[in-house]
């Protein structure tokens, strides 16, 4: 049986992983003292608990929970929820149970690890500098998205459909091709796309990010140059002529509005290059040697 100071580092451990700690409130019931600010059942968080929760979270999280009055309460109420089962759990002694004190030891031990590995894969503390936040801004706006200003024509052709079906949109198909080599693409859209919403407006379908294009399509439009058209394109729905209209990058917010994210997102990849320089650099010092026959031999008795 585990000791309660035990006890207490595998519970703290658990609810930091999960994002919930709440440092330096009680689990089971919040404060009396000062303004609720939210509650269920018999837990209460005043604006103290509030202000170490958020205190808690690490700094991506903490700028996503308070970047509107919505996302906070989100945090809020799945505080609420956690201390709840928490107290649910602990009213059961259901950490006592033997499956369950081997689950919170496995957690520890990995939560520990994870932990530890952070405190000595630290990022410095004055970084990135600003130079680097430009930088990373720069490349950002560089690899910004394209979104595309596309007209079709399409003709129906669904996966599946019967032989008729097909004869008749590969029929109309042919009298596309021979209709653009001398006609308007809009006036051709206009007289036989059979798609609703863009046939009356000469097949015009504004402007659409690379996100929300099929993958064949994407890949057709990616090489035109504005005015040029494509197709037939087949997708699982039917065939499409496409017109490239226009090409431009989604425009990227000034530098000051993503700021802190941009700082975040350098953060958190340095993180992530320091522990993978740690872990290669604690394979080499260990100097593991593995008997790959004897190794094979009990894969084979644990399938």
């Amino acid at each position: 049986m585990k000791s309660t100071h035990t006890r207490r580092r595998v519970a703290f451990t658990v609810a930091a992983t999960a994002g919930f700690l709440c440092a330096g409130a009680p689990w089971h019931l919040a404060r009396a003292a000062g303004e609720v600010v939210a509650q269920g059942g018999s837990i209460q968080l005043g604006a103290s608990d509030v202000q170490a929760l958020i205190a808690s979270l690490p700094q991506a999280q903490r700028a996503a929970a308070v970047a509107s009055p919505g996302s906070l309460e989100q945090v809020v109420r799945a505080d609420i929820i956690q201390r709840s089962v928490l107290a649910d759990a602990q009213a059961q002694n259901f950490g006592h149970d033997p499956a369950t004190e081997k689950a919170l030891q496995q957690l520890d031990d990995e939560a520990l690890t994870r932990l530890w590995i952070a405190h000595e894969a630290a990022v410095p503390a004055g970084y990135p500098t600003e130079s680097d936040v430009q930088a990373a801004y720069d490349l950002l706006k560089q690899r910004a998205p394209y979104e595309y200003h596309l007209a079709q024509i399409f003709v129906s052709a669904p996966d599946g459909a019967d032989a008729d079906k097909l004869d008749a949109a590969f029929s109309k198909v042919a009298e596309i091709r021979k209709d653009l080599a001398s006609q308007d693409f809009a006036q051709v859209a206009r007289q036989l796309s059979e798609e609703p919403a863009s046939a009356p407006k000469g097949g015009d379908l504004g402007f659409l990010p690379a996100t929300q294009l099929l993958p064949a399509v994407l890949t057709a439009v990616q090489s035109l140059a504005p005015g040029e058209t494509v197709g037939p394109i087949k997708t699982a729905d039917g065939l499409h002529f496409l017109k490239l209209i226009e090409r431009k990058q989604i425009a990227v917010p000034a530098l000051p509005l993503v700021h802190d994210r941009v700082v975040a997102a350098l953060r958190a990849r340095k993180q992530a290059e320091l522990e993978q320089t740690y872990l290669r650099g604690l394979d080499a010092k260990l100097d593991i040697t593995v008997d790959q026959i004897e190794l094979a031999k009990l894969q084979q008795s644990l399938k």
